[in-house]
């Protein structure tokens, strides 16, 4: 199934009224040299051409579909004109400078009230606007390669342990990286969060065993010997985690034996440190 028809079928519209409208990274690059936004570089189009949703002559466009580095930036519904004017009198000074730079002269344009969406698509990458294709900002129904844009959805499925392994190595890439990589990075992300379907294994774990070893503890933590830090709102109980000395995922028992009844705190640090 293509981009188009995934966001069309999430949000319930027609898949005519669907644009994808791909920034080049190179323009982006630009733009956010001058301080401007890849907001404002899509509320505001000009009037009459390709990239207007309200072309007199065109299916009005819906949904906005926006793509950054070949990945969905964001998805936009498009509420209305706000106003109309021209691409300098409807933009910020610093979107301005970027059309000055670009030596676009002020052309008729209308900006639009858009809403971001939540939508499942957000940060998902992109194929079918590579090569050649890349000339081509805009993609409505119809068009020559508008039904060939697709995303990796299969690829992005993943269990909950492989999704925070990932987590872990961007965030020491992100450790590594300069403060201005980190910055322009920042700047390009999408702000809304994608979601993605997560499966999980699970043990089936004995609620005698967690009993006795909550009990055996009377709500001192077994490794460092302080009181529970809270107490539990639905009984009052002292608050502390059962952890298996030797993991089930390592094969060894759910037994009494094998676990023992710690705070937060040390149990992050079993598993962390």
């Amino acid at each position: 199934m293509s981009l188009a028809e995934l966001v069309a079928n999430e949000f319930h519209v027609a898949l005519d009224s669907v644009m994808l409208l791909r920034h080049s990274s190179e323009s982006v690059k630009k733009l956010l040299a001058t301080g401007g936004t890849v907001e404002d570089y899509t509320f505001t189009q000009p009037t009459g051409t390709a990239y207007d949703y309200a072309h007199p002559n065109k299916q009005p466009i819906e949904l906005v579909i926006v793509i950054v580095q070949d990945r969905v930036y964001a998805v936009y519904r498009v509420l209305g004109i706000e106003k109309e004017g021209t691409t300098y009198s409807l933009t910020s000074a610093a979107h301005q400078r970027f059309d000055v730079e670009r030596s676009k002269p002020p052309r008729p344009a209308r900006r639009f009230l858009m809403q971001p969406l939540s939508s499942t698509y957000t940060g998902l990458a992109i194929h079918g606007w590579e090569g050649g294709r890349s000339r081509t900002a805009v993609q409505r129904s119809g068009g020559a390669f508008f039904s060939q844009i697709s995303g990796s959805v299969v690829a992005d499925k993943l269990d909950s342990t492989a999704l925070n392994d990932d987590l872990d190595k961007q965030i020491a890439e992100s450790l590594a990286s300069t403060p201005a990589q980190r910055k322009q990075r920042l700047t390009l992300a999408p702000k809304l969060p994608r979601r993605i379907e997560v499966t999980t294994t699970a043990f089936l774990r004995n609620a005698d065993v967690i009993a006795e070893v909550l009990l055996r503890a009377n709500g001192i933590c077994e490794l460092c010997r302080t009181p529970a830090p809270f107490l539990r709102k639905k009984d009052r109980s002292p608050y502390l985690e059962v952890h298996h000395r030797i993991r089930l995922t390592d094969g060894d028992e759910d037994t009494t034996a094998n676990a023992i009844a710690i705070c937060p705190n040390c149990h992050r640090r079993e598993h962390y440190a």
